[in-house]
């Protein structure tokens, strides 16, 4: 119910539009979820959702509840009218109350009002009256107005796992790094007696093709200096490629001398000497394949940088990593006769192909214009560390500089620095470092969470805001105001109530009001048996399908309001049911029973659906005994492609995949971004608008998924460590992956054709060891076993036996039967 329900609610952890910042509404869901597990009556749920804040009394978690109404996109562009973005988030709410309380589109009449339909433009209005008065400014951002400040009580059990998780993996961390200080000596000890006397840390990148955008003439001389002549265009690009003498990059220098031939003896021939660096692009040309692609910088530094407020934005080098010809590097407001240095550090090393070309590109498209560089010369390094995050001299560089004649002479700070540097390159130590680092990051995250979070909620002004139709729904043309009222055609408010949202609130749970209960049943039919009894639950209107069974809908309804609106019990008759018991088998005569019904509307058989993305992780998850049952706390991160949020923000923000428990804790706790929604979850709501129902599609991007997300290539080694950990003999080990996904074993013909399929995996994994083993690296350090790990040359028979019976847990684990509802 609860994913349901998010989906209606369209909630997500971030805002949407081009911003989607991060807002803090989690603690709501805490309650949806609480809510359902208590068994709340749904009316009480429903009131406390409408209009929590205006109960007598009214308690912290009645006022969290009304979080709902303000689960909407938030609109923070900087052009449009804060107004225009209320009056959205208004309507909003209106067409939610419409689809998931009353199964009917009210947004119909969000113009003007239709001839044959019931609700007129009026009636739209009026019900827009009830959430007009919201103290809210229009403005987006976590936490925008009205808010609650409250206290979660659900985190302390994420800190406390993942305190475990860190002093688990700063043990591995401390023992590795032990090991690696012996390498390191070692290595020291080599460095010293191989390292040439004339070394550089950067070496000049000496192009083989220059050329320009708009004309201007580039020359190089023998020690690297480009040259620019004094045509000063009004924007330019200077592109250089070139093959590098290094066997890998890490990073670019940009060194800008003055000259005595630029304006002022600076850096350039634009009227002030100074210039303004827009972009640097770095790219890989293939000869051989005729493709391009970009090579990301981590982060650029300078030995100075102007001041952007006094030059129009144009100053900080910082800029010129994030593709804005608005804003840049610029050297105004220093020294004229000091060299300008900027050092970019590379995302990842970059290691060349032999036919592979290094091409640079400097961008000079300020809005000033005619800003271009004079001179300049262009570095590469292969070292790591300080040497690109410092504007100091690598420490490879001082020890050559130093020239000590062994590594006793070194003295200690130079050894501190060299010793970074190694760990920073030795594979193994940042196999152990990198996950430390990660889960002290989580912890610092949820140690974070456990403080007062702003919740936005529901709160009315102390003056109501007059409310008008809006002419043709624009929302600037105000026509006639209008009252709060629900639609004539549903009745009226219940005697007594307040005209306000917890009127609205009661009329919907009223049992005189025809919807609100068969619109409930139909969304709970639906999510147990496949279809719902009115298989538009969105539309109950009369261009949506009449019921298929509607003395049954009314009755279910009737039973729901009698029964104090219990909806376990609801689900309980359901799942009870002779209706809900029978096979999707189409029987002895599947013809006859397919041109009698071929859409199974008189619920002859059971619907044959693949259970939702959410559900088919979850039970993977629990199969694997991998799933993290514990109730509440924010948001996770589980595993997806890398890339997914930095390619669609453009680089703004970067998935980091939780550790520990966390990455294993229930689909409905996964953080949720409207701009890239969880990519594992196909068919699933976009969480943009309310939405009832979703499609079920099939295409080999799912399957896909199923068989090489980390998810389930994770969870389908621990289940087959499980099986090989229980039983010896290969029989019993496929009963127990069988009983443990299916709920059955398999038959002699399945039990034969898998035992064949386990003996050929066997056979290739024992020729391809080292194959076996990277298919059994997937997932958390914790979870992998000794056998497996990098560097590992022991253990090969278990390596090729665990992974054959995984792969073979993968594959029944993409069984129809696994992932759909017989």
């Amino acid at each position: 119910m609860a994913m349901f329900w998010l989906d209606a609610a369209r909630y997500s952890d971030t805002d949407g539009y081009q911003s989607d910042s991060t807002r803090n509404n989690w603690p709501w869901k805490d309650w949806v979820i609480n809510a359902f597990n208590s068994n709340m009556p749904y009316d009480q749920f429903t009131i406390e959702q409408f209009a929590g804040d205006l109960l007598p009394n009214a308690t912290a978690e009645q006022q969290l509840a009304t979080c709902f109404h303000r689960n909407h996109m938030a609109n923070g562009e900087g052009g449009r009218h804060p107004e225009e973005s209320r009056i959205e988030y208004v309507i909003d709410r209106v067409n939610t109350t419409g689809t998931v309380w009353l199964g009917i589109t009210l947004g119909c009449s969000q113009c003007h009002s239709h001839k044959y339909d019931p609700i007129s433009h009026q009636s739209y209005y009026q019900m827009f009256s009830f959430f007009n008065s919201i103290e809210e400014d229009g403005k987006a951002g976590g936490g925008a107005k009205p808010f609650l400040n409250y206290k979660p009580s659900t985190v302390e059990p994420h800190i406390d796992s993942t305190q475990a998780l860190v002093e688990l993996r700063l043990k591995a961390e401390r023992e590795e790094y032990a090991r690696a200080n012996t390498r390191f000596e070692n290595w020291l000890a080599k460095t010293v007696a191989d390292l040439p006397e004339d070394y550089q840390a950067w070496r000049p990148f000496t192009p083989t093709d220059l050329s320009t955008a708009y004309g201007t003439r580039l020359t190089s001389n023998d020690d690297g200096l480009i040259l620019a002549d004094d045509k000063n265009p009004h924007h330019e690009d200077y592109q250089l490629t070139g093959r590098p003498n290094l066997n890998r990059i890490t990073g670019v220098r940009i060194e800008v001398p003055p000259t005595d031939d630029h304006t002022n003896g600076a850096y350039s021939h634009s009227d002030s000497g100074h210039f303004i660096l827009t972009d640097v692009k770095l790219r890989v040309v293939s000869t051989a394949t005729s493709t391009v692609r970009d090579i990301k910088f981590a982060q650029a530094i300078a030995d100075h940088q102007a001041d952007r407020g006094k030059y129009n934005g144009y100053g900080l080098v910082a800029h010129i990593l994030d593709d804005d010809p608005r804003n840049g590097w610029a050297s105004f407001d220093s020294d004229i006769k000091t060299a300008r240095t900027a050092i970019l550090a590379l995302e990842t090393p970059l290691v060349l192909a032999p036919e592979e070309s290094l091409y640079l590109e400097l961008q000079q498209r300020s809005l000033q214009g005619a800003h271009n560089l004079g001179a300049f010369r262009i570095s590469l390094t292969d070292q790591v560390g300080t040497a690109v995050r410092s504007l100091n001299p690598a420490p490879l560089q001082k020890l050559a500089n130093a020239a000590p004649q062994s590594a006793a002479d070194i003295e200690n700070g130079l050894r501190a620095e060299l010793l970074q540097q190694f760990l920073i390159d030795d594979i193994a130590y940042q196999r152990v470092k990198i996950p430390l680092n990660e889960a002290q990051g989580q912890l610092s995250e949820f140690k974070s969470a456990a403080g007062d979070k702003r919740v936005m909620v529901l709160a009315e002004r102390p003056e109501p805001r007059a409310s008008h139709i809006l002419l043709r729904g624009v929302w600037d043309a105000n026509g006639d105001e209008v009252n709060s009222g629900v639609p004539p055609v549903l009745g009226a408010l219940p005697e007594g109530v307040p005209n306000n949202r917890l009127g609205l609130a009661k009329w919907l749970v009223d049992r005189d009001n025809p919807l609100t209960a068969r619109v409930t049943v139909n969304h709970v039919w639906r999510l147990i048996i496949g279809k719902g009894l009115v298989r538009t639950a969105e539309d109950f209107g009369i261009q949506g399908e009449l019921p298929t069974h509607p003395e049954l809908l009314d009755w279910l309804a009737v039973e729901l309001i009698e029964n104090d609106w219990n909806l376990k019990s609801l689900i309980r008759q359901i799942v009870q049911s002779a209706t809900y018991r029978q096979s999707s088998n189409l029987g002895d005569d599947p013809r006859k029973l397919l041109e009698t019904d071929p859409k199974n509307r008189l619920l002859a058989r059971a619907e044959r659906f693949r259970m939702p993305a959410w559900m088919i992780r979850d039970s993977v998850l629990q199969a694997s005994q991998l799933l993290d049952t514990t109730v509440g706390g924010p948001p996770v991160r589980p595993y997806q492609p890398s890339g997914v949020w930095a390619d669609i923000t453009m680089g703004r923000f970067k998935y980091k995949p939780s550790q520990g428990d966390a990455q294993f804790r229930r689909t409905v706790y996964t953080f949720w971004r409207r701009s890239a929604a969880p990519a594992f979850l196909f068919d699933n709501a976009k969480r943009r608008v309310c939405q009832v129902t979703t499609p079920i599609t099939n295409t080999p991007l799912h399957a896909l998924t199923l068989m090489n997300d980390l998810t389930y290539l994770e969870s389908s080694r621990v289940l087959a460590q499980n099986a090989a950990t229980a039983f010896t003999t290969r029989p019993e080990q496929i009963n127990y992956i069988y009983e443990h996904l299916l709920s059955r074993r398999p038959n002699k013909a399945e039990l034969g054709v898998i035992l064949m399929q386990l003996d050929a995996l066997e056979v290739f994994y024992r020729s391809n060891p080292e194959q076996a083993r990277r298919y059994l690296r997937h997932g958390q350090p914790e979870s992998i076993p000794t056998f497996a790990k990098w560097g590992t040359t022991t253990g090969e028979q278990n390596a090729t036996s665990l992974a054959a019976l995984s792969s073979i847990t993968s594959m029944v684990m993409n069984l129809d039967e696994t992932i759909t509802r017989e």
